[in-house]
């Protein structure tokens, strides 16, 4: 009888939900697969997984999941992401439409969280303007980008960031915040903002400069990522962070490298051959292939340099 009970007011609560959301005219999926929204083609059904187009909606979702008790995840380009096999037992949330917008104004530019990337930097550079020309070729949108601080050994996302417009996910009430760069904790590829906001826009400072120029670093940058980096397949960008940051020698990939686990695959997940702190998925992976090897090679580095290896990956639904 209680089971009985317990599932009918599961039942309830899921058709109150889904009511809640239509009301509010929020686009629903259900059972909707995270490969599809993943770079590495990995991830199990989402309970829910929704479209959010504009502030208010956003507002509306997250006061929602607060008022049922549901987990909340926002998933942008999924560059960096490995998704459990089992999926997300909560609300996924995607941004589109008033989020994919950019606005410039001189050298101020305003970009949306959804924008991605490459496009925000193409966008910049055909107005001339320099400082973020050094990310090209960083998969994923804005908005994850300065979650996670991205960048390279030379420059990270947060270096022209002026400020961000925020919601508070537990405190969806506020409405937007506004938070200047020094009010965000960055540092060596995180910003202590994961878990905690979600990302609506991002202001940068740039500057004026030749789009020739421009567009000739442009090309050099993409084609050193060409060389060094396994372009073309099923991947989540570098996994581990650099050890000792990123001025340092001593790097995550040559740690691995050396090793000798380049090539090495639990399986379907293999290290690249190119680049040894990338793993790709080879062969249909599933989550727990790249668990796997992921353990086994923060294992066997610590045993051969006692070094123990910090994923840069997110991991969702699942803990390593």
């Amino acid at each position: 009888m209680f089971i009985k009970l317990q599932k009918s007011w599961y039942s309830i609560m899921e058709n109150n939900i889904i009511e809640t959301l239509k009301k509010h005219g929020i686009n629903i999926l259900f059972g909707e697969k995270l490969s599809k929204h993943t770079t590495l083609k990995i991830g199990g059904p989402a309970k829910y997984f929704v479209y959010i187009e504009n502030i208010q909606q956003l507002i509306d979702v997250l006061s929602i999941a607060k008022f049922y008790n549901e987990k909340v995840f926002i998933i942008g380009a999924g560059s960096n992401l490995l998704v459990s096999d089992k999926g997300f037992d909560g609300i996924v949330i995607k941004l589109k439409k008033d989020f994919t917008t950019i606005d410039i104004d001189e050298e101020k530019v305003i970009a949306y969280s959804a924008v991605m990337l490459p496009m925000l930097i193409n966008t910049t550079v055909e107005h001339s303007l320099s400082g973020l020309e050094e990310l090209f070729g960083i998969p994923g949108s804005v908005g994850g980008a300065i979650i996670m601080n991205a960048g390279t050994k030379t420059a990270s996302i947060s270096d022209c960031l002026e400020q961000i417009e925020v919601v508070k996910i537990d405190e969806p009430e506020q409405g937007i915040i506004k938070l200047s760069k020094e009010q965000i904790n960055f540092q060596y590829r995180s910003s202590g903002l994961e878990n905690k906001y979600v990302i609506v826009s991002a202001q940068f400072h740039l500057k004026k400069s030749d789009k020739e120029i421009l567009k000739k670093k442009l090309n050099e940058v993409l084609l050193k990522r060409i060389q060094t980096q396994p372009l073309g397949t099923f991947n989540a960008g570098c996994i581990f962070k650099n050890p000792y940051g990123i001025e340092s020698e001593i790097t995550a990939a040559k740690l691995i490298e050396s090793a000798g686990l380049k090539g090495f695959s639990i399986g379907g997940a293999c290290v690249s051959e190119k680049h040894a702190n990338f793993i790709i998925n080879k062969n249909n992976a599933t989550c727990e292939d790249f668990l796997e090897l992921i353990r086994y090679i923060i294992k066997v580095v610590k045993e051969k340099y006692n070094i123990e290896l910090q994923p840069e990956i997110i991991f969702v639904g699942i803990e390593l």
